[in-house]
This record gives C-alpha cells, structure tokens and sequence, in this order.
C-alpha cells in the first residue's frame, strides 16, 4: 500500500497551546492499520506550542525532525531537540511548547 501525503490542515492554539500548528495527517483510524491511530507529519510554528493533554485511551510517540521545544513528559519539563524521540503512555499526559524562532518539524504517531 503506498498513501499519498493528505493537504495540512492549519490549527490555531492546538490543545488550548499558544500560536499555530501544521498536521499532515498520513494515516488515520479509518485507514484501518491495526495498531496505528494516526501517524502524522507536524508542524509547530515558532512561539507556539501544543497544549498539555492525557492520554486516557491510546499512547503517543514525537520524533523530532527539525528544530527544538520543550516538551512537557507528564508534568515534567524537558528540553528536547531534533532526533529526540518523546513517548507517553497511556493514562499520561504531554505537550510541546515552541518558544524559539525556528519550527519544529516532527513526526507524531498515535497507537
């Protein structure tokens, strides 16, 4: 199976965050792939960030691309950069916040 790269929706304040994303969403639950909820290309503009939400029913993992944040493991802040892999399980919560003047590109999939 080969997907093709959807359009990228623009969100404002994603999360209840600060400022803007872009989610290029490449495979969702009516894709029907056991085991994968979503599998998305993100972006988080500079000064923005995703705000902190649990995860009651699934997991989560970022893999940043480009770019570095702050990412908030579970009411834990931590600096984090490109080639940094986040995860949160389920029962857990996480955000990221964006607070430089560069993006952040990432991959974020949800299972």
């Amino acid at each position: 199976m080969i997907k093709q790269a959807e359009e990228k929706d623009f969100i404002e304040k994603p999360r209840g965050g600060e400022g803007s994303m872009e989610i290029s969403r490449i495979v969702t639950t009516e894709d029907k792939v056991d085991g994968i909820d979503l599998f998305a290309r993100v972006t988080v503009h500079p000064h923005s960030g995703i705000g902190y939400h649990i995860h009651e029913d699934d997991s989560e993992v970022y893999y940043l691309l480009e770019g570095k944040g702050i990412f908030n493991d579970n009411g834990k802040r931590v600096n984090v950069q490109a080639g940094d892999f986040c995860m949160i399980r389920k029962g857990q919560g996480h955000g990221i916040e964006n607070p430089y003047d560069e993006k952040i590109e990432m991959i974020a999939v949800v299972f």
